[in-house]
C-alpha cells in the first residue's frame, strides 16, 4: 500500500513516497481505510530521529508516522460485532515504542476500543484534527486535573493545536476560560471562546494571579515552579511533555495540596464518543484547522508546522491527496 516515510529516523530531508505491507488485522481489532490524518509535534521528533521519538514510534525501514486519523472501516477482526463495514470512524494510534503504524497510509490496524463512530456531520478533517488534542485536553483537565463544572481553568498555547481544542473542551467542561497566546491569536482565541485571553507578548503570563483550578501548559512553555503561585490550594498544572522540569515540581507537591502532572494521552473509544458528541451537539465544539494539504505534500505540511504562528491544527488530505 502507499504511504509517505522515510527511509529511517533521522532523515526526514528524505520524506517521500514509499510502499509498505498492509497490516494484518487480528482478533477485537479494525482495519481502516484512512481518509484524513493531522499533523503532530511527534511526527518531527520521531521522523527526525530525535531521541524523545524513540519514546514515541517504533523504529522501522522505511519509517512512517502519522497518529490522528479518521476514515472507513474495511475488514473486522474476529469479536468485532458493533463496528459495520463501511462504518466511519476516528481515533489516533499510540504514541509508544510499540507502534510501528502510521496514519500517513492507506490503511491502518487499531483495537476496536481505540476508536469511535465519526458524526455523519463532521469532516473527516476535523474528526482526524480533534483526536490527539481533544483526548489530551479531556483526560488531563478531567483526570489529571479533576476539573469540577465551574472551576477556573488557564490555557496556555492556546492557539496550537492541544490549547485550540483544549479551550473548547473546557468550556464544554463548565469552566471558566483564560487562554494565553501571542499577539496575532488574541482575536482567534477569544472566538473559540475563552473568556478572558492574555496577550504573552503585552504581559506576562506569571503576573497573573488566579486562582487557576487548572492550568493546562498545552504548549510546555512553562513550569509548575513558576506558575504554582496561580494555582488554587489543591490547584493543578498539568504538562504535555515530559521534562526536568516537570519532575521537579513533582517532587515539589510531594509537601503540598497542589498537584503536578503530565498527561499520558490513550485512545479511549468513550473518551472519543464524549468528544463526538461535543463537536456534532449543543456544546459546538470548534476543532480549528489551520490549513490542509495533500498527502503528497506532507513536506511542506510540516515546513507549515515549522514556521509556527497556527490557528489550530494542520489536517492531511490521506484518501485523495496521492
Amino acid at each position: 500500500m502507499r504511504a509517505m516515510g522515510v527511509p529511517a529516523a533521522g532523515a526526514l530531508d528524505k520524506l517521500g513516497p514509499v510502499e509498505i505491507e498492509p497490516p494484518a488485522v487480528g482478533a477485537g481489532q479494525v482495519a481502516v481505510r484512512v481518509i484524513a490524518a493531522a499533523v503532530n509535534p511527534a511526527d518531527v521528533k520521531v521522523m527526525g530521529g530525535e531521541f524523545a521519538g524513540r519514546l514515541l514510534h517504533g523504529r522501522g525501514k522505511p519509517l512512517v508516522t502519522g497518529y490522528d486519523f479518521s476514515g472507513v472501516v474495511e475488514t473486522r477482526g474476529d469479536g468485532v460485532t458493533d463496528l459495520a463495514d463501511g462504518a466511519e470512524v476516528f481515533g489516533f494510534l499510540a504514541y509508544a515504542s510499540a507502534n510501528k503504524q502510521g496514519s500517513f497510509a492507506e490503511r491502518i490496524v487499531i483495537d476496536r476500543a481505540a476508536v469511535a463512530a465519526k458524526p455523519p456531520a463532521i469532516s473527516h478533517a476535523t474528526a482526524a484534527a480533534s483526536a490527539t488534542p481533544g483526548l489530551t485536553a479531556l483526560q488531563a483537565l478531567r483526570d489529571n486535573a479533576r476539573l469540577k463544572a465551574g472551576g477556573r481553568v488557564l490555557v496556555i498555547g492556546a492557539a496550537g493545536g492541544v490549547g485550540s481544542v483544549g479551550v473548547g473542551v473546557a468550556r464544554a467542561l463548565g469552566a471558566h476560560v483564560t487562554g494565553i497566546c501571542s499577539t496575532y491569536a488574541v482575536d482567534f482565541v477569544r472566538e473559540l471562546g475563552a473568556d478572558e485571553v492574555v496577550d504573552r507578548r503585552q504581559r506576562d503570563p506569571r503576573s497573573l494571579t488566579g486562582p487557576f483550578d487548572a492550568i493546562l501548559d498545552a504548549a510546555a512553555a512553562y513550569s509548575y515552579a513558576s506558575t504554582r503561585h496561580m494555582l488554587a490550594p489543591d490547584g493543578a498544572y498539568v504538562a504535555t511533555l515530559p521534562s526536568a522540569s516537570w519532575l521537579g515540581g513533582k517532587l515539589m507537591t510531594l509537601a503540598s495540596k497542589r498537584h503536578c502532572h503530565v498527561v499520558v494521552v490513550q485512545s479511549i473509544a468513550a473518551d472519543l464518543e464524549l468528544l463526538a458528541g461535543w463537536m456534532a451537539g449543543e456544546a459546538k465544539l470548534r476543532v480549528p484547522i489551520d490549513a490542509t494539504f495533500p498527502i503528497r505534500d506532507l513536506a511542506k505540511a510540516l515546513d507549515r508546522f515549522a514556521k509556527g504562528e497556527l490557528r489550530g491544527r494542520i489536517a492531511i488530505d490521506v484518501d485523495g491527496g496521492w
